[in-house]
């Protein structure tokens, strides 16, 4: 069965979530009149820091609009999920970070891709 993937993409990395229905999941995470994009960045570096992954300050992120980037941002999370398909039927988060070097970003300016 293929996984469909939605994106969110911040200006900093690209977030894929893999769920039947991405926005009702993301409903209880969500404060009132909160946009997803906000929901997934509070998420994102909440979720890094809970774990000790990384302690980030947004306004020390590098900002990434190139769509290029972007889009191969997108490849790199397909190739990641169809050779480490979720097991489970929970809600699946991946991301792959643009342009920033203090997270390890490859010369296509990508980081690996990180399952949360």
């Amino acid at each position: 069965m293929e996984k469909s993937i939605s994106y969110i993409n911040l200006s900093w990395a690209v977030v894929g979530i893999i769920d039947k229905d991405a926005h009702t999941s993301l409903s209880s995470m969500m404060k009132a009149h909160e946009p997803v994009k906000e929901t997934i960045e509070r998420y994102v570096l909440g979720y890094m820091g809970f774990w000790n992954i990384a302690f980030i300050k947004k306004e020390m992120l590098n900002e990434c609009h190139d769509e290029h980037i972007i889009q191969n941002a997108k490849k790199s999370i397909e190739r990641y999920v169809r050779s480490h398909p979720p097991a489970a039927t929970l809600p699946k988060f991946y991301i792959v970070f643009l342009n920033q070097p203090q997270i390890g970003c490859d010369t296509n300016s990508l980081s690996d891709v990180f399952c949360m």
